[in-house]
């Protein structure tokens, strides 16, 4: 689980702003699509980096690419209120998981509340333990979220009993994966199967963790980036009703 270790770089569009979670603050960048709203919504979480701010060029490029199909995007810095957890540092996961969820989903109660927002269309893109963190919101509480994309993660097990309720998920994987086997991915596919529960799956054939992430050169597959965005994108076109796209 992993990301970038890239200083941000903000332009018109990739806003920063704060919520509230437990009465204390967490960071936010946003970018509003045109036009009149309420706009369905997608929130981004990144994976695991030694950053306490990972927010970067890779994400707000996402974030203005969301805008420019209509989508609220909003990326969440859940390590707001603990210290930043790097890829090596798996044993500290566990500890601060639960702050990290109660932050997202003060994070989606915010939107809720956003005249700007959809409430009913709202979806989570995770990126590695950004998308352990969307699909264990998904199997927690289902109601608030209408569509999960998911890039290189897994369900943990003590939520696998939320399978049955989740929202419409993609699963996007590598198959030579290093740092989450794609097993989690075949796993999680299995367990959204037995439950009849609406999903779609693309397993990248001789691809690593992070292939999405350009300013990860060793790992970053170009071809398969873009089909996964074009993936993703349908997806959630798709399950959003978003007629942008």
């Amino acid at each position: 689980m992993i990301l970038l270790f890239v200083a941000p770089n903000a332009h018109a569009g990739w806003v920063k702003g704060e919520f509230t979670s437990d009465g204390k603050p967490v960071q936010e960048y946003h970018c509003v699509p045109k036009g009149s709203g309420p706009h369905p919504a997608v929130v981004m979480l990144h994976g695991a980096t030694i950053r306490k701010d990972a927010g970067n060029p890779e994400y707000e490029k996402m974030c203005g690419e969301l805008a420019d199909l209509g989508y609220y995007g909003e990326f969440i810095e859940y390590y707001s209120q603990t210290d930043a957890v790097g890829p090596g540092q798996p044993a500290l996961m566990p500890q601060n998981f639960p702050t990290w969820l109660e932050e997202i989903h003060s994070g989606l109660d915010a939107l809720d509340k956003n005249p700007a927002v959809d409430p009913h269309r709202v979806a989570l893109m995770g990126f590695s333990l950004g998308s352990f963190l969307a699909l264990s919101t998904g199997a927690m509480d289902p109601n608030q979220i209408a569509a999960i994309v998911e890039y290189y993660g897994g369900l943990p097990p003590a939520l696998q009993y939320g399978a049955k309720s989740m929202p419409p998920t993609l699963i996007l994987h590598g198959d030579k994966d290093v740092l989450v086997p794609v097993a989690d991915a075949h796993e999680l596919d299995d367990l959204l199967t037995k439950d009849k529960r609406p999903h779609e799956m693309k397993i990248y054939e001789g691809t690593n963790h992070g292939f999405n992430f350009a300013e990860l050169p060793f790992w970053y597959n170009a071809d398969d980036a873009q089909d996964a965005w074009t993936r993703s994108t349908k997806f959630l076109a798709a399950n959003l009703n978003n007629p942008a796209k």
